[in-house]
């Protein structure tokens, strides 16, 4: 036995004279019901929900033509240290303000310290310690990252971190001040980090993107011992072309749920992605004509977008609205995309607004 399902929106409309109420029956509201024929099968309708929730995130990429989706970078704990407030203690950063090597030994200076550290460079083997480029999510804002953090990790994991730390400590410690070792030390306990670094290819392309609420994204090519801390998502691929229409693509997302009035979810992940399939505005969906234009638009964009720090990303989405290149970008989106296919695509990673004037938490 075969079946044949047709799907249809469902949308009820004011009650004349009357105040809804969940205890209604349907038959006192079936003629305030506007029924829509969905156009789409009922395989077309859950296949989004489905590349989604049964976390085939290979799957998704193929279906947006990338090599790869990572939904959430490394977890680091400690990056910028512990902030003086309601008594909490101060402690060291794992960002770096100073670091090299001076023939046999390696300088280097902890965030929130004012002491210089020196080790043997061999050190730096035996515990598996590197100074890596991190992409952190305060500094990514639409076509921009404004810079990137130097920090220090171990590939060995978290334990020989600590021990490298230590040991700096020990032979430092006649030489620094109370006030450097007691915070390097509480950076010692507090500390956390990934077992493995996984560090960015230099021989593909990415797309980065904040992963809570605003997903605002920028393209980037990575230099050696590049990584993503865990509140940053992003996108792998083998084109560099690919990678500027995504980081396009996604910025024409965001900047839509603000125009639509609706309010970002808190923790998005993999969802605009996916949101950018149910749009049908996938590279592989995309006719070439329209695909250079937008690619085009980002590259410019990405030369334009202003270095500069913003209260939330609401505000930077606006400020680039207001560039030639990003209206242009809008209305090119704007003239191909489906509205009900966007709506829907929107759903999955906003609200409507309650109208109470949110706004958009910072990290």
């Amino acid at each position: 036995m075969s079946w044949k399902s047709e799907l249809y929106t469902v949308k009820l409309k004011a009650l004349s004279g009357k105040e809804y109420s969940k205890k209604m029956s349907l038959d006192e509201i079936k003629d305030y019901l506007e029924i829509t024929a969905y156009n789409r099968t009922y395989n077309e309708y859950i296949k989004p929900g489905l590349l989604y929730f049964t976390e085939d995130l290979n799957a998704l990429a193929r279906e947006l033509g990338v090599d790869g989706i990572v939904p959430m970078g490394l977890y680091i704990r400690g990056v910028y240290g512990g902030e003086k407030k309601k008594g909490e203690e101060e402690y060291a950063g794992l960002v770096l303000l100073e670091h090299g090597v001076e023939g046999a030994t390696f300088k280097f200076r902890l965030y929130n310290t004012k002491d210089t550290l020196i080790v043997p460079v061999n050190y730096l083997k035996r515990y598996g310690v590197k100074i890596y480029r991190m992409i952190y999510v305060g500094e990514i804002n639409p076509f921009r990252i404004n810079k990137y953090l130097n920090i220090i990790l171990s590939e060995q994991g978290e334990a020989m971190l600590k021990k490298f730390l230590e040991e700096a400590l020990k032979l430092n410690e006649r030489s620094i001040s109370a006030e450097t070792l007691n915070k390097a030390r509480k950076l010692i306990g507090e500390l956390r980090q990934s077992s493995t670094v996984k560090s960015l290819s230099t021989e593909k392309y990415y797309v980065v993107y904040r992963c809570d609420r605003a997903f605002t994204a920028s393209a980037y090519i990575p230099a050696e011992n590049s990584v993503v801390e865990s509140h940053v998502s992003y996108v792998e691929t083998r084109s560099e072309d690919v990678a500027y229409y995504y980081a396009a693509i996604l910025n024409y997302l965001a900047y839509t749920v603000l125009r639509s009035g609706r309010t970002f979810n808190r923790h998005q992940f993999a969802r605009p992605l996916l949101a950018i399939y149910m749009a049908d505005l996938s590279w592989n969906n995309m006719d070439e004509e329209t695909r250079g234009r937008i690619m085009e638009l980002s590259k410019r964009l990405h030369e334009k977008a202003p270095a500069k720090e913003y209260s939330n990303q609401r505000a930077a989405l606006q400020e680039v609205a207001g560039l030639p290149e990003f209206k242009e970008l809008v209305k090119v989106l704007d003239s191909k995309v489906d509205r009900s296919k966007l709506e829907e695509a929107l759903s999955l990673v906003s609200g409507l607004s309650t109208g109470k004037g949110e706004e958009e938490p910072e990290e």
